[in-house]
């Protein structure tokens, strides 16, 4: 009887973790093709080992989690089109990519920039400044 009742409750218990796990991880809202594509320019450029998206990837450029709340989506399509010189050697450009996967990347942007981040990047502090 005890055995019984250990494997129903392992099996409900079981069940449970697995439906709410399969519910977790749906989106609220699908993501858009145009936006789809802008995340696989964003991975075939690479932009992740100079740049962060919530909070992963390389510090050396921008923070692109909410690029599109402090520059228009005309001026990140101008920034695609014409790249400027890479900090911090000078010498290589930023990667141009093509005006339609530009297009995609900001749409890309504009997608992550409506996920809440709750407070995600953190303000920038000057040095010696308490919490």
């Amino acid at each position: 009887m005890k055995l019984r009742s250990f494997m129903i409750l392992s099996a409900l218990s079981f069940g449970g973790f697995a439906f709410l796990s399969w519910q977790s991880v749906q989106l609220p809202y699908s993501m858009p093709e145009a936006a789809t594509q802008g995340k696989q320019v964003w991975q075939a450029y690479n932009c992740i080992s100079c740049h962060t998206v919530f909070g992963n990837g390389g510090y050396n450029g921008e923070d692109m989690t909410h690029i599109v709340s402090k520059r228009s989506s005309k001026e990140l399509l101008n920034f695609f089109a014409n790249p400027p010189v890479m900090r911090p050697n000078h010498k290589l450009l930023h990667p141009k990519v093509s005006p339609e996967e530009a297009q995609n990347l900001v749409q890309y942007f504009n997608y992550i920039d409506k996920i809440p981040t709750l407070g995600w990047p953190p303000k920038a502090r000057k040095s010696g400044e308490s919490t």
